[in-house]
């Protein structure tokens, strides 16, 4: 046989074989082997990440894991149940919390579950869990979960996704539940609650965060900065913290059929954002159920706010070109305040029932502008 054809042949067959290694679908599992008892088993949530190879699923039987663990090849990750137990809760270690992650926003930062520098993660059916956690040394903020540089624009929002998980009591220092930083992903289906700081944080990249329930997050339920066009918020339930939403910078997102209640300072913050669309929220018991300022070619329509302590619609510092109609507005100090620098922005027609007075003549009680997120 000639060189050439042999070389080819061996060359066939070994790509034949490595392709066959990558393709081939691996399971695992954490925790007692009454769990899974078929499956290959690892003590701990690390050992298992960092020995199996790329598209393996690690099954999380039900049990607590007093560690932090860092993902940086594409898998998933699942808790499941054995028939009696009841969650696979991610905890802090014994020893405590060490900062194990940079983000791109706030530098060094402390995560109980990192995913980094990576694609085709998908995080679901965990608890993640910062009940005692105190602050560590040189670290910038707690994170339960972050996300930092996964997947790049030709991804979308399907880089990873992490979905019907629980995040809670990341009390300590300023505590995030879910830290997304220049990543392409979709945030789905999850509790988030008791958090110091903000519940979800995405920045700098795409992201589709939908049908979320957040409560009682201390700074905001939900925010978006600085992020690429197309980002969507939609379906999430957030209450009982003290900012709802709030979008910042220069790209389009979508925030629609989002349901906000009892958050005390404001519902949905459009800051210096362009081309917003938001659209059928409903926003109830906030001294602002909405706020915009700074906007240009915003859209806000058919959104129903109520039971406003100020304005219920502010918009105030316009670039102008904003649409905003076809609102209802229900129980507020003032209807809509818009001041002389609206640039042409639309406020006609909406709706208003029981407010003191409908139109502001200002200057109105505003928000301090955000710090931030």
């Amino acid at each position: 046989m000639p060189r050439t054809v042999w070389v080819i042949g061996f060359a066939a067959v070994l790509l034949s074989g490595l392709l066959g290694q990558s393709l081939a679908i691996t399971t695992v599992a954490v925790g007692p082997s009454t769990c899974k008892s078929t499956l290959k088993h690892y003590s701990t949530i690390q050992s298992a990440v960092s020995a199996v190879p790329w598209g393996t699923t690690v099954m999380v039987c039900p049990g607590s894991y007093p560690e932090q663990v860092i993902v940086n090849q594409p898998l998933t990750l699942e808790g499941v149940t054995d028939g009696t137990g009841n969650a696979a809760v991610i905890t802090v270690p014994g020893g405590g919390l060490v900062q194990n992650g940079t983000s791109a926003s706030f530098g060094p930062v402390t995560v109980q579950l990192l995913v980094q520098n990576t694609v085709g993660v998908t995080i679901k059916n965990l608890v993640v869990d910062g009940s005692g956690s105190t602050c560590p040394a040189g670290s910038n903020r707690n994170v339960g979960i972050g996300v930092f540089d996964v997947g790049t624009a030709n991804d979308g929002t399907t880089a990873a996704t992490i979905a019907n998980i629980v995040v809670r009591n990341e009390l300590a220092c300023f505590g995030d539940g879910i830290l997304a930083d220049t990543s392409y992903i979709t945030i789905t289906g999850s509790e988030i609650h008791d958090i110091n700081q903000t519940a979800i944080d995405a920045y700098s990249a795409k992201y589709s965060i939908t049908n979320n329930s957040i409560q009682r997050a201390h700074a905001y339920g939900i925010v978006l900065l600085n992020n690429a066009s197309g980002s969507v918020v939609s379906g999430n339930d957030v209450s009982d913290g003290t900012n709802g939403i709030l979008s910042e910078g220069p790209n389009s997102a979508t925030i629609s059929k989002n349901t906000l209640l009892n958050d005390y300072y404001v519902g949905i913050w459009i800051y210096y954002a362009y081309h917003q669309t938001v659209t059928n929220n409903v926003v109830s018991n906030s001294w602002w159920p909405f706020v915009i300022r700074g906007g240009y070619l915003d859209t806000v329509q058919n959104n129903k706010f109520s039971d406003a302590l100020y304005d219920g619609i502010l918009d105030y510092f316009s670039f102008g070109g904003n649409n905003i109609t076809k609102n209802t507005l229900n129980e507020a100090q003032f209807g809509i305040f818009a001041d002389g620098t609206t640039g042409g922005d639309t406020l006609v027609p909406n709706t208003f029932y029981n407010t003191v007075t409908t139109i502001d003549p200002g200057p109105p009680q505003a928000p301090t502008d955000p710090v931030q997120p």
